[in-house]
């Protein structure tokens, strides 16, 4: 069998989030020392972080694919986001992810929090 890619294993995944197939999704993380870091969440588990985006999974239509690029193990992707909410139609995020041993290590999303922050704290 053939050995994927980290751009693959990263594709892969946003496939498995797009079909809302999070238990696929798992597969691709870490066993141990997974991280993932957001402007407004951080996980050092995979399976909290799979707990936790399958709950907002629910508002995913699709992930874009704007550009991709590769140094070695890591992976740059930028994304667009498309929910099915008004505010957040087609957010702009940009991942950046590390590929070790076949399996997803670590990832940062870096995108503009202020709709999400509004969700939590409500616009006075």
């Amino acid at each position: 069998m053939k050995t994927k890619t980290p751009e693959e294993i990263v594709s892969a995944l946003f496939d498995a989030f797009e079909a809302r197939d999070f238990e696929l999704a798992r597969t691709f993380l870490s066993e141990d020392g997974f991280s993932y870091q957001s402007p407004i969440e951080s996980f050092t588990n995979a399976d909290t972080y799979i707990s936790n985006i399958s709950r907002v999974g629910q508002i995913l239509k699709r992930i874009e694919r704007c550009k991709t690029f590769v140094n070695g193990n890591e992976v740059c992707s930028v994304l667009k986001i498309h929910t099915t909410m008004d505010t957040l139609n087609a957010a702009p995020v940009v991942l950046l992810t590390t590929v070790l041993d076949g399996k997803i290590a670590s990832m940062e999303a870096i995108f503009d929090a202020t709709e999400y922050n509004k969700m939590i704290v409500p616009h006075v």
